[in-house]
């Protein structure tokens, strides 16, 4: 009798750990966003979460219906890709670059751990702004829908949002998503107030890399990790007084910069960087163990 009820427990644990694993490991689930006004950028002017000025000033901005994907891209979705196409996957951490982050190189050595690796169900990272068009362009073509990215003449990228196929979100819909669209509370980060439940930053990941996708808290609309474990490249060009002219209505800054825009924070930054207003802009050829994207479709 007792040997069946110990059975049955390691079934029932089995079965649990498998169903987890299945719902984490489902690819591109993409969570409807339904458009809506929101007051776009940081208002607040005090305290460890007040931002930065090119989160401000406050703004009114309406962004259309769209889609977007429940967790970032995974490093089992990049594989499939690198296969088929031939493109290298990205290099991983090495003394190099720990030598480069003595904080991490330090904890590591005191904890014993190895780098992680390429978890299949840990996000991309290290991928630059172009890898990561290349790849919505690439499933697009996969899945038979149009794609959305196309080179001009002088060399750069040209994004037609009335496509079909994958994209970057623009920064604008990046941060109405991940203020939860019109179920919106207005949480500090994304799904809410409490960092911990949401995020995994410098504090919950102890610096030990990115962590599994779908752990967290997710936002009001089903979105995983948009505050926290990689920073999310954007289609937009990054300007930091972008906000002092930016148009009302579905506003995306194509205008030619040096500069793409990220968001969201990640495993090795600080909370402050991980609220839904935070905003960054590296050049699109730089990249980073902490720099992923997500993917949005304007129509299915």
């Amino acid at each position: 009798m007792k040997n069946t009820q110990i059975f049955k427990t390691l079934l029932i644990a089995t079965l649990s750990t498998l169903y987890a694993v299945t719902l984490i490991a489902q690819p591109n689930k993409m969570i409807f966003v339904e458009g809506g006004t929101f007051m776009m950028g940081n208002p607040r002017t005090t305290g460890e979460y007040k931002g930065d000025t090119d989160e401000k000033p406050v703004h009114k901005v309406t962004v259309g219906t769209f889609y977007i994907c429940e967790n970032e891209v995974t490093v089992k979705q990049y594989k499939e890709y690198c296969t088929a196409t031939g493109v290298k996957m990205p290099s991983e951490p090495d003394e190099e670059w720990l030598d480069s982050h003595l904080d991490t190189k330090k904890l590591y050595a005191s904890s014993g751990k190895k780098w992680w690796g390429w978890n299949d169900l840990f996000p991309i990272h290290n991928v630059n702004w172009f890898s990561a068009v290349e790849y919505c362009n690439w499933l697009s073509h996969k899945e038979n829908l149009e794609k959305c990215y196309t080179k001009n003449a002088d060399g750069g990228w040209e994004l037609d949002r009335t496509k079909n196929g994958y994209r970057l979100p623009t920064e604008a819909e990046w941060e109405f998503a991940a203020r939860g669209g019109k179920k919106s509370m207005n949480y500090i980060f994304s799904g809410s107030n409490s960092l911990n439940e949401v995020a995994w930053y410098d504090e919950t990941s102890l610096l030990s890399g990115p962590q599994k996708i779908k752990t967290k808290k997710p936002n009001e609309l089903g979105i995983y990790d948009m505050s926290g474990n990689v920073w999310e490249w954007c289609s937009d060009y990054y300007k930091a007084d972008y906000y002092s002219g930016s148009p009302e209505k579905d506003p995306f800054f194509s205008v030619s910069m040096s500069y793409r825009v990220i968001r969201g924070g990640s495993w090795h930054y600080s909370g402050d960087l991980a609220t839904t207003t935070g905003r960054d802009g590296p050049e699109p050829a730089y990249t980073n163990f902490n720099y992923g994207f997500r993917l949005v479709r304007s129509k299915i």
